[in-house]
């Protein structure tokens, strides 16, 4: 997989995923070294589990 990138100031890679507290941004999380599904689907965990104890 390659670095995909339509915006200057956004690059989009698997694994990466925005973390959102009442609809807006407030941080990240990146998950690399496994395959593409592998870190998409930890990083998937991850934002669920910040999306719990945020709300």
């Amino acid at each position: 997989m390659a670095i995909q990138s339509s915006d200057p100031k956004i690059t989009l890679v698997a694994g990466g995923y925005p973390l959102f507290v009442h609809g807006k941004i407030a941080g990240g999380i990146g998950v690399g070294g496994g395959t593409e599904e592998e870190d998409c689907a930890i990083a998937e965990y991850v934002a669920s589990l910040f999306d719990q104890l945020a709300c």
